[in-house]
Protein backbone atom coordinates (compact mmCIF):
# COMPACT_ATOMS: atom_id res chain seq x y z
CA UNK A 1 0.00 0.00 0.00
CA UNK A 2 2.89 2.47 1.19
CA UNK A 3 4.72 2.03 -2.54
CA UNK A 4 0.47 2.13 -3.97
CA UNK A 5 0.51 5.76 -2.16
CA UNK A 6 4.04 6.92 -3.48
CA UNK A 7 3.43 6.44 -6.99
CA UNK A 8 -0.02 8.16 -6.33
CA UNK A 9 1.70 10.31 -5.34
CA UNK A 10 4.53 11.42 -7.63
CA UNK A 11 1.74 10.98 -10.17
CA UNK A 12 -0.01 13.78 -8.63
CA UNK A 13 2.73 16.04 -8.58
CA UNK A 14 3.53 15.51 -12.50
CA UNK A 15 -0.32 16.31 -12.98
CA UNK A 16 -0.09 19.43 -11.31
CA UNK A 17 3.70 20.41 -12.97
CA UNK A 18 2.18 19.86 -15.93
CA UNK A 19 -0.97 22.03 -15.79
CA UNK A 20 1.38 24.67 -14.57
CA UNK A 21 3.90 24.32 -16.94
CA UNK A 22 1.28 24.20 -19.79
CA UNK A 23 -0.93 27.10 -18.78
CA UNK A 24 2.04 29.30 -18.15
CA UNK A 25 3.33 28.42 -21.70
CA UNK A 26 -0.19 28.51 -23.34
CA UNK A 27 -2.47 30.41 -21.24
CA UNK A 28 -4.73 29.06 -18.99
CA UNK A 29 -7.99 28.84 -21.18
CA UNK A 30 -5.95 27.06 -23.27
CA UNK A 31 -8.48 23.46 -24.45
CA UNK A 32 -8.58 20.59 -22.33
CA UNK A 33 -5.93 21.43 -19.32
CA UNK A 34 -8.43 21.48 -16.85
CA UNK A 35 -8.12 17.79 -17.18
CA UNK A 36 -4.66 18.04 -15.39
CA UNK A 37 -6.22 19.86 -12.65
CA UNK A 38 -9.37 17.11 -12.42
CA UNK A 39 -6.83 14.08 -12.92
CA UNK A 40 -4.33 15.22 -9.42
CA UNK A 41 -7.63 15.97 -7.74
CA UNK A 42 -8.99 12.32 -8.29
CA UNK A 43 -4.98 10.87 -7.09
CA UNK A 44 -5.29 12.53 -3.83
CA UNK A 45 -8.64 11.19 -3.22
CA UNK A 46 -7.60 7.61 -3.94
CA UNK A 47 -4.78 8.47 -1.69
CA UNK A 48 -7.23 9.57 0.47
CA UNK A 49 -9.53 6.51 0.29
CA UNK A 50 -6.43 4.37 0.34
CA UNK A 51 -4.91 5.99 3.94
CA UNK A 52 -8.54 5.85 5.25
CA UNK A 53 -8.65 1.81 3.99
CA UNK A 54 -5.47 1.18 6.07
CA UNK A 55 -7.07 2.49 9.43
CA UNK A 56 -10.72 1.29 8.66
CA UNK A 57 -10.97 -1.03 6.36
CA UNK A 58 -13.85 0.46 4.94
CA UNK A 59 -13.35 -1.36 1.25
CA UNK A 60 -14.45 -5.30 3.59
CA UNK A 61 -17.99 -3.65 4.00
CA UNK A 62 -18.39 -3.40 -0.03
CA UNK A 63 -19.87 -6.25 -1.70
CA UNK A 64 -17.19 -8.37 -3.47
CA UNK A 65 -19.43 -8.57 -6.85
CA UNK A 66 -19.43 -4.50 -6.69
CA UNK A 67 -15.64 -4.28 -6.63
CA UNK A 68 -15.28 -7.17 -9.24
CA UNK A 69 -17.55 -4.83 -11.24
CA UNK A 70 -15.23 -1.88 -10.92
CA UNK A 71 -11.98 -3.09 -11.44
CA UNK A 72 -13.50 -4.99 -14.67
CA UNK A 73 -14.62 -1.51 -15.80
CA UNK A 74 -12.07 0.15 -14.52
CA UNK A 75 -9.29 -2.54 -17.06
CA UNK A 76 -11.87 -1.89 -20.14
CA UNK A 77 -11.42 1.80 -19.75
CA UNK A 78 -7.49 1.33 -19.65
CA UNK A 79 -8.02 -1.37 -22.63
CA UNK A 80 -9.71 1.42 -24.83
CA UNK A 81 -7.69 4.53 -24.08
CA UNK A 82 -4.65 2.54 -25.40
CA UNK A 83 -6.61 0.61 -28.36
CA UNK A 84 -7.30 4.95 -28.99
CA UNK A 85 -3.55 6.00 -28.55
CA UNK A 86 -2.18 2.92 -30.71
CA UNK A 87 -5.04 3.71 -33.75
CA UNK A 88 -3.39 7.72 -32.92
CA UNK A 89 -0.04 6.82 -33.23
CA UNK A 90 -0.64 4.63 -35.99
CA UNK A 91 -0.74 7.64 -38.07
CA UNK A 92 1.31 10.39 -37.10
CA UNK A 93 3.83 10.11 -39.51
CA UNK A 94 0.89 9.97 -42.57
CA UNK A 95 3.29 11.41 -46.37
CA UNK A 96 0.09 11.07 -48.11
CA UNK A 97 -0.20 9.39 -51.36
CA UNK A 98 1.86 10.70 -54.58
CA UNK A 99 0.21 12.75 -57.06
CA UNK A 100 -2.90 13.46 -55.18
CA UNK A 101 -5.84 15.10 -56.74
CA UNK A 102 -6.59 17.27 -53.53
CA UNK A 103 -5.32 17.98 -50.38
CA UNK A 104 -7.58 19.43 -47.59
CA UNK A 105 -5.69 21.15 -45.01
CA UNK A 106 -8.22 21.42 -42.01
CA UNK A 107 -8.73 24.45 -40.39
CA UNK A 108 -7.45 25.54 -37.12
CA UNK A 109 -7.79 28.87 -34.87
CA UNK A 110 -6.60 32.11 -36.08
CA UNK A 111 -5.85 35.28 -33.97
CA UNK A 112 -7.21 38.11 -36.07
CA UNK A 113 -5.93 37.43 -39.20
CA UNK A 114 -2.96 35.19 -38.70
CA UNK A 115 -2.37 32.10 -38.62
CA UNK A 116 -1.50 30.35 -35.32
CA UNK A 117 1.48 28.37 -34.85
CA UNK A 118 -0.41 25.21 -35.10
CA UNK A 119 -2.18 26.02 -38.02
CA UNK A 120 1.10 27.23 -40.18
CA UNK A 121 2.73 23.04 -39.06
CA UNK A 122 -0.18 22.40 -40.77
CA UNK A 123 0.13 24.42 -43.81
CA UNK A 124 3.42 23.76 -44.10
CA UNK A 125 3.09 20.06 -43.96
CA UNK A 126 0.91 20.72 -47.23
CA UNK A 127 2.79 23.63 -48.95
CA UNK A 128 6.01 20.64 -49.09
CA UNK A 129 3.50 17.95 -50.50
CA UNK A 130 2.18 20.75 -53.49
CA UNK A 131 5.88 21.48 -53.84
CA UNK A 132 7.09 17.52 -54.34
CA UNK A 133 3.29 17.26 -56.93
CA UNK A 134 2.58 20.09 -58.96
CA UNK A 135 -0.48 18.93 -60.26
CA UNK A 136 -2.24 18.42 -56.96
CA UNK A 137 -4.99 21.28 -56.01
CA UNK A 138 -5.42 22.03 -52.37
CA UNK A 139 -8.73 23.04 -50.55
CA UNK A 140 -8.06 25.46 -47.43
CA UNK A 141 -11.17 24.36 -44.81
CA UNK A 142 -12.36 26.71 -42.19
CA UNK A 143 -15.35 29.07 -41.35
CA UNK A 144 -14.66 32.47 -39.35
CA UNK A 145 -15.17 31.88 -35.88
CA UNK A 146 -15.13 34.27 -32.68
CA UNK A 147 -11.58 36.39 -32.19
CA UNK A 148 -11.02 35.52 -36.27
CA UNK A 149 -11.31 38.66 -38.42
CA UNK A 150 -11.18 36.31 -41.53
CA UNK A 151 -12.22 33.29 -42.20
CA UNK A 152 -9.66 30.42 -41.43
CA UNK A 153 -9.77 29.23 -45.05
CA UNK A 154 -8.71 32.79 -46.20
CA UNK A 155 -5.99 33.07 -43.87
CA UNK A 156 -4.57 29.91 -45.41
CA UNK A 157 -5.10 31.14 -48.44
CA UNK A 158 -2.93 34.15 -47.87
CA UNK A 159 -0.13 31.74 -46.30
CA UNK A 160 0.63 29.90 -48.80
CA UNK A 161 0.27 32.40 -51.87
CA UNK A 162 3.16 34.19 -49.46
CA UNK A 163 5.08 31.05 -49.33
CA UNK A 164 4.57 30.68 -53.11
CA UNK A 165 1.86 28.60 -54.22
CA UNK A 166 0.06 29.73 -56.78
CA UNK A 167 -3.27 30.94 -56.28
CA UNK A 168 -5.02 29.05 -59.12
CA UNK A 169 -4.22 25.98 -57.09
CA UNK A 170 -6.25 27.11 -54.03
CA UNK A 171 -9.42 26.22 -52.95
CA UNK A 172 -11.83 27.68 -50.31
CA UNK A 173 -14.25 26.27 -48.41
CA UNK A 174 -15.12 29.07 -45.75
CA UNK A 175 -18.16 27.81 -44.18
CA UNK A 176 -17.30 24.83 -41.85
CA UNK A 177 -16.85 25.49 -38.04
CA UNK A 178 -15.74 21.76 -37.54
CA UNK A 179 -13.51 18.66 -38.93
CA UNK A 180 -17.28 17.04 -39.84
CA UNK A 181 -17.91 19.92 -41.23
CA UNK A 182 -14.13 20.49 -43.10
CA UNK A 183 -14.26 17.18 -44.83
CA UNK A 184 -18.09 17.24 -46.08
CA UNK A 185 -18.07 20.43 -47.19
CA UNK A 186 -14.97 20.13 -48.90
CA UNK A 187 -16.69 16.63 -50.51
CA UNK A 188 -19.17 18.84 -51.93
CA UNK A 189 -16.62 21.61 -53.96
CA UNK A 190 -14.90 18.14 -54.90
CA UNK A 191 -18.56 16.78 -56.30
CA UNK A 192 -16.33 13.14 -56.45
CA UNK A 193 -16.18 10.63 -53.76
CA UNK A 194 -13.92 8.58 -55.89
CA UNK A 195 -11.31 11.71 -55.70
CA UNK A 196 -7.97 11.20 -54.49
CA UNK A 197 -7.29 13.08 -51.34
CA UNK A 198 -5.11 13.52 -48.77
CA UNK A 199 -6.33 15.08 -45.19
CA UNK A 200 -3.56 17.74 -44.04
CA UNK A 201 -3.72 18.35 -40.09
CA UNK A 202 -1.53 17.59 -37.05
CA UNK A 203 0.12 14.74 -36.60
CA UNK A 204 -2.06 13.45 -33.31
CA UNK A 205 -4.87 14.69 -35.42
CA UNK A 206 -4.41 12.60 -38.41
CA UNK A 207 -6.47 9.33 -37.68
CA UNK A 208 -9.44 10.63 -36.71
CA UNK A 209 -9.48 12.67 -39.18
CA UNK A 210 -9.28 10.11 -41.91
CA UNK A 211 -11.93 7.96 -40.32
CA UNK A 212 -14.21 11.00 -40.47
CA UNK A 213 -13.58 11.74 -43.99
CA UNK A 214 -14.29 8.08 -44.84
CA UNK A 215 -17.60 8.32 -43.04
CA UNK A 216 -19.00 11.75 -45.21
CA UNK A 217 -18.01 9.72 -47.96
CA UNK A 218 -14.76 10.35 -49.34
CA UNK A 219 -13.27 6.28 -50.98
CA UNK A 220 -9.90 7.40 -51.58
CA UNK A 221 -8.40 9.03 -48.49
CA UNK A 222 -4.80 9.53 -47.01
CA UNK A 223 -3.24 11.67 -44.72
CA UNK A 224 -0.64 14.28 -44.18
CA UNK A 225 0.81 14.79 -40.99
CA UNK A 226 2.02 18.14 -39.83
CA UNK A 227 4.04 18.72 -36.95
CA UNK A 228 3.08 19.87 -33.37
CA UNK A 229 4.07 21.85 -30.03
CA UNK A 230 5.87 18.62 -28.62
CA UNK A 231 5.27 20.71 -24.95
CA UNK A 232 2.02 20.11 -25.23
CA UNK A 233 1.24 16.64 -27.26
CA UNK A 234 0.69 15.29 -24.04
CA UNK A 235 -2.33 17.06 -23.82
CA UNK A 236 -3.24 16.79 -26.88
CA UNK A 237 -2.87 12.57 -26.99
CA UNK A 238 -4.88 12.14 -23.91
CA UNK A 239 -8.14 14.89 -25.20
CA UNK A 240 -7.57 13.29 -28.88
CA UNK A 241 -8.09 9.94 -27.40
CA UNK A 242 -11.61 10.81 -26.06
CA UNK A 243 -12.64 12.78 -29.45
CA UNK A 244 -11.72 9.81 -31.02
CA UNK A 245 -13.62 7.29 -28.94
CA UNK A 246 -16.36 9.56 -29.37
CA UNK A 247 -16.36 9.92 -33.13
CA UNK A 248 -16.24 6.26 -33.58
CA UNK A 249 -19.20 5.60 -31.59
CA UNK A 250 -20.86 8.50 -33.70
CA UNK A 251 -19.41 7.89 -36.90
CA UNK A 252 -19.38 4.33 -37.91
Amino acid sequence: MNILIIILGILTILSLGYYVFAATYAGVGSTFLWFWLVLAVCLVLAIALIIFNKKYNWISHIPRVLIIACIVIFMMCVVIFITMEGLIISKMDSKGKENLSYVIVLGAQVRGERVTKSLAKRLDASYDYLIENPDTLVICSGGQGTGEDISEALAMKRYLIAKGISEDRIIMEDKSTNTYENLKFSLEIIGDKEASIAVVTNNFHVYRAMHLAGYVGFENVSGIAGGSDNRLLPNYMIREALALFKDLLLYR
